[in-house]
């Protein structure tokens, strides 16, 4: 059986089947190049997040905050979103699996329909 016979119309990606990389075997950059990537907005991101977490004790509220605080919001949230929240967090993981399987069975563009 031939390639030909696989796909008699020759799509446009023929000329990549049984490749490895796209880039014919050589990465277009070096390895510590994407280390340096990582770790370094790591590290930035890092400062960042800290640097805004001094600033919000420094000049934001000075109540002791909890974890039930955090997690109730200080009680602002309203029941509807509340929910709303825990009907997305029960479904999402069903919803993310069958749109894989229906992408799978349909194409790209399955889960859209």
């Amino acid at each position: 059986m031939s390639i030909q016979s696989l796909f008699p119309d020759e799509p446009p990606y023929i000329q990549y089947l049984g490749q490895e990389s796209f880039f014919g075997g050589n990465a277009p950059l070096d390895k510590s190049v994407g280390y340096i990537v990582v770790i370094g907005f790591g590290a930035l991101f890092s400062i960042i997040t800290t640097g805004l977490v001094f600033l919000d004790s420094y000049f934001g509220s000075k109540k002791k905050m909890t974890s039930e605080s955090f997690n109730t919001a200080g009680r602002m949230i309203k029941t509807g979103l509340t929910a709303s929240v825990i009907v997305s967090q029960w479904t999402w993981a069903a919803t993310l699996l069958q749109s894989s399987n229906v992408a799978w069975a349909y194409g790209v563009s399955g889960p859209f329909w």
